[in-house]
């Protein structure tokens, strides 16, 4: 004898395949996220560097206080272009944690 009848077997299956089913969509769009974050990225990834060479190279013809302002604005764009480079790498982190969930998932078939 079963612990669960007909009725309850079959629920089971249909929230099963739900589920398998709204993983694999969860997957795909983290994937189109991953994607699209890292070509952003990808265009935008030596703009700090840059503007930091840039930065130096005239901050001899600011003032103190001008150069002072240009050093902080560039340590900002740092801490910036960090979160995006982090970012990136949380994306796919979370895609390849889910990318092994559905695996685990079509496994218990």
């Amino acid at each position: 004898m079963s612990i669960f009848n007909k009725t309850e077997k079959k629920l089971r299956q249909e929230l099963f395949k739900r589920n398998l089913t709204d993983c694999k969509d969860t997957v795909k769009e983290l994937a189109e996220l991953h994607e699209d974050l890292k070509e952003s990225y990808a265009t935008i990834d030596t703009v700090t560097e840059n503007f930091t060479v840039f930065a130096e190279s005239i901050s001899a013809k600011l003032t103190p206080s001008e150069a002072e302002q240009l050093r902080i604005f560039s340590s900002k764009l740092k801490k910036v272009d960090k979160c995006a480079r982090d970012a990136v790498r949380d994306i796919r982190d979370v895609l390849r944690t889910h990318k092994k969930r559905l695996k685990e998932l079509q496994n218990e078939k």
